[in-house]
Parts: structure tokens; C-alpha cells; sequence
């Protein structure tokens, strides 16, 4: 094997970058992983255009969605062996003592480290990540799935874990790429009636996500959207509203279709300081709720693993361009431009 590999990095100049870096030897408790697919986030697309507090220190191999095959194992590593086919959850390293820890919220722990970010990631032939970081996957499930993991366990944290729903509520989530359209199918998992709603740019997606089952898929830019709500509600409006695109405009339709002492979830990532257009005042005047949903945790990881596993969510046609890391800006072209849904790497693609 080869001492080097490549890898898609920001670089000291926060450009990205293709590059040779060494193949990582893995530390006690830590195994190598071979990335058979690594997935584009929106918060790639970020470091790609902002940069970020959260990158550790640079070059950095950037991607955090993804799976593989561990390739070997560090000393003292459990739970799994050479061979094993795993989806490789994002956290590197944990302290496992602070208050958030003892209660099992690690991905807020204080002194967390993630992959893609603080420490290298997926968008490389190997990655180096803790033995408790890796999930058995199922033989049945692709690794076009395994990658799509870490984004339905991010719909499940914030559906299901930071905020609950019920068979009885209608969900509305906010932003129809990947993170929300999972959101979405994690919500219709739950037996809620939901409803997921984009803009003129997202038609073939909300296309896709009707055929995945979701009850109602609307563009806000042709169809009156809180009529919709209001007509499913008896006027109340929604029971949990998910803001996923990361764009303000849309957490002000949140405020606005949510029912009084509703919630609404936050999972999108804004960018800049908040406009004045944005109408807080409906926050005290509703009773809202407003909930921060970061990440996922195990638990989150887990169910995700199972109910794609059991069929109850499928999540395969989200996937629409596989690509070689050669390739890597006209990938992130198809990410950001919207003319991909899910784009992923396959590092061993020539």
C-alpha cells in the first residue's frame, strides 16, 4: 500500500485544494477506514465559500458524511474488525466527562473534534476515526446509502430527539435539499402528515420527495403555501415547523405558519448577522418555540441505520451523481448550483 493518498483539503490560503497527504496510521482505540463514498453538505459548500471557526487548523481534509471499509485496526480497538463495511460517524474525539457527555448529548460536548472539520475527513482514500465511531452496516444496505446516513441522522436528531413529533401533527420543513428532504422522510416515519416546501430552483427535487411519500411538496412561488396549512389545521397552523435551508426569508414563514405555542426546529446554518426585515416580535406574540438542532448523536445514528435497513425510508433515489475526487469542483458546482440532489465521491473512481 501506498504511504500516500489524496485528499480534498482547504488549504492554508482556505482554498480547496487536491492534494497528497500521508495515509493516516491509526492511534489505541482508533481504526483506519477505506472511504468508499463521501457526501457534499451544505457546510462543505460553506468552508468552500466562508471558511469557518469551526475548521481546526489548516490544511484540513474537509467531508463528513461517509462510509467505507476498515482497512486496520489501532491498538485496543473494539467492536470492530478488518473487513467490517461501517458508516464512520462524525466525531473524532469526545471528552466523555463534561455535563453534556453525561447526559449522552456528545455532539455538544466542549472538547468535541469532528471529521471534515477539526480533524481529517471522508473526501480521502482512508480516514482515521475511534473504533465506538463506526456503525456495522447491513449487507444489504449500498454504500450509496451509508453515505446518506449522517443526513437522515440529522433529521432524526431534530424531528425526533431536540424536538418530538406526533402521528396527530402536521410538520412543514423548510428547504428541500438533502438535510430537509430527510428531515421530511424522518418525520413520515413518525406517521406525521407533512409537508415539505421549496422554491422555483428546487421542482425536481420537490419532485423526488413526492415520490418518496411525502404528503404534500409545494413551491412557495406557485402555490400559497399557508393556506395549505391553515386548510390542514382548522386554522391553527403548523404543530413544528423545520427551517432547513439556512436562508432568513424562510425562518420568517416559519414565524408566520407556525400555531401559537408551536415549535419551530433550526437546523439550517445562516451565514452572516440577521436582517431587520425579520419579524421576532411573533416569537412573544405566538408563544413559540424555537429549537437548535446540531448534528446528531448515536442514538440518532443508529435508528437511521435501522430504518433504512427495514425499509421504512429510502433514501436511494436522493443520490444523484457519484464522482471521482478529480473532479471535485465541478462536484461542488452540481452541490451548490442545485443541479445535483445528493453528489458523492468515490475515491477509488479513476
Amino acid at each position: 500500500m501506498s504511504e500516500m493518498m489524496r485528499g480534498l483539503c482547504l488549504n492554508e490560503d482556505r482554498q480547496l485544494e487536491l492534494r497528497e497527504f500521508p495515509v493516516p496510521e491509526p492511534k489505541r482505540g482508533y481504526v483506519r477506514v477505506k472511504v468508499k463514498r463521501g457526501g457534499i453538505c451544505a457546510t462543505d459548500l460553506a468552508y468552500w465559500k466562508f471558511g469557518s471557526d469551526r475548521l481546526g487548523e489548516l490544511p484540513v481534509i474537509i467531508g463528513h458524511e461517509g462510509c467505507g471499509v476498515v482497512d486496520k485496526l489501532g491498538e485496543d480497538a473494539e467492536g470492530v474488525k478488518v473487513g467490517d463495511r461501517v458508516v464512520v460517524m462524525t466525531t473524532y474525539k469526545v471528552c466523555g466527562k463534561c455535563r453534556n457527555c453525561a447526559v449522552g448529548n456528545t455532539n455538544v460536548c466542549i472538547e468535541r473534534l469532528g471529521i471534515g472539520s477539526k480533524k481529517n475527513g471522508v473526501f480521502a482514500e482512508y480516514v482515521e476515526v475511534p473504533a465506538t465511531s463506526c456503525i456495522p452496516m447491513p449487507d444489504s444496505m449500498s454504500f450509496e446509502e451509508g453515505a446518506l446516513i449522517e443526513v437522515l441522522a440529522c433529521g432524526i436528531h431534530a424531528v425526533r430527539e431536540t424536538t418530538t413529533t406526533h402521528a396527530d401533527e402536521v410538520v412543514v420543513v423548510c428547504g428541500p435539499g438533502p438535510i430537509g428532504t430527510l428531515a421530511a422522510l424522518a418525520a413520515k416515519a413518525n406517521n406525521s402528515t407533512v409537508i415539505l416546501t421549496g422554491i422555483n430552483q428546487d421542482k425536481h427535487r420537490l419532485e423526488i420527495a413526492k415520490t418518496l411519500g411525502i404528503d404534500y411538496c409545494v413551491n412557495q412561488q406557485e402555490e400559497d403555501l399557508k393556506a395549505l396549512v391553515m386548510d390542514l389545521t382548522d386554522g391553527y397552523g403548523a404543530d413544528v415547523v423545520v427551517e432547513a435551508s439556512g436562508a432568513y426569508p424562510s425562518l420568517n414563514t416559519c414565524l408566520d405558519i407556525v400555531k401559537k405555542t408551536g415549535t419551530i426546529s433550526q437546523m439550517g446554518v445562516f451565514h452572516g448577522p440577521s436582517p431587520d426585515y425579520l419579524d421576532l416580535g411573533r416569537i412573544q406574540e405566538k408563544e413559540i418555540r424555537i429549537q437548535g438542532t446540531l448534528s446528531q448523536k448515536p442514538t440518532a445514528w443508529r435508528r437511521a441505520v435501522d430504518l433504512v435497513a427495514a425499509g421504512k425510508i429510502n433514501i436511494k433515489p436522493l443520490v444523484s451523481d457519484v464522482m471521482k475526487l478529480e473532479d471535485w469542483e465541478e462536484a461542488f458546482n452540481k452541490a451548490a448550483n442545485v443541479t445535483g440532489f445528493k453528489v458523492l465521491f468515490d475515491p477509488e473512481m479513476k
